[in-house]
């Protein structure tokens, strides 16, 4: 394979934000790679089902608890008919390719732990702050330098930047309730994001973020409406 090849195949892949509540997701191992799977799709609120021959206390704990469930030690293939996705976490690597032909055969897309590009998605490393999410990823090359690029990042963005997008988030709401057209939404929308609003909210400079906005928004927004959206996110 050339270096152009090698290229392009690294980039074949969809970069794609999907919610995972009541999403059946199938976790196929039971231990430390395993668990750190099992912990981000918890937190997402999918329906976790485990096969493994051995469980961590983590994981243990959490089937006792009803997190997740067990459906024991060896896998089979109908284990993939209710699933949505398949997360593969063991130390077989042919059980792993098992599995993961098996979830292609059915047309469900499957994470690969050990051998990322022989599945047919990637988990990013994720930064999130508040309702700020940023995703990183090498292809598959290099998981390490996607965590140590998402490390990077995180020490650029704040609690500010969560503030900020609730405030957009409020502004937007106003400005669409107004049934203006969409070009002009769209110019009020650009106009108030080039605001360096994440540094004026970390100074708690309140006057001139009102100031600013009512600038931008003026005579379409009032000033009691904007200072109580303002007011939201302190």
């Amino acid at each position: 394979m050339t270096a152009a090849q090698e290229s392009s195949s690294a980039t074949a892949h969809y970069p794609i934000f999907v919610s995972l509540a009541g999403r059946v997701c199938l976790v196929v191992g039971g231990g430390s790679v395993a668990e750190r799977k099992i912990k981000g799709l918890l937190d997402h609120r999918a329906d976790v089902r485990v096969i493994a021959r051995e469980l961590s206390p983590w994981i243990r704990a959490r089937c006792e608890q009803g997190q997740l469930v067990w459906l024991g030690e060896q896998y089979r293939e109908e284990h993939l008919d209710q699933a949505d996705l398949v997360f593969v976490a063991t130390s077989d690597g042919e059980l792993n390719r098992a599995v993961a032909g098996h979830a292609e055969k059915r047309r469900i897309w499957c994470n690969m732990a050990s051998e990322p590009q022989s599945g047919s998605f990637f988990v990013p490393a994720v930064m999130q702050q508040g309702p700020l999410c940023i995703a990183v990823s090498t292809s598959g090359l290099s998981p390490a330098l996607a965590s140590e690029i998402r490390n990077r990042i995180s020490q650029q963005f704040g609690i500010e930047w969560a503030s900020t997008l609730r405030l957009l988030g409020l502004l937007r709401q106003l400005i669409q309730a107004r049934c203006w057209s969409t070009q002009q939404n769209q110019r009020f929308f650009k106009e108030i994001a080039k605001l360096p609003l994440p540094e004026w909210i970390a100074a708690r400079r309140r006057d001139q973020i009102l100031e600013s906005i009512q600038g931008i928004c003026q005579p379409w927004l009032s000033r009691q409406e904007l200072e109580r959206a303002v007011e939201q996110i302190w």
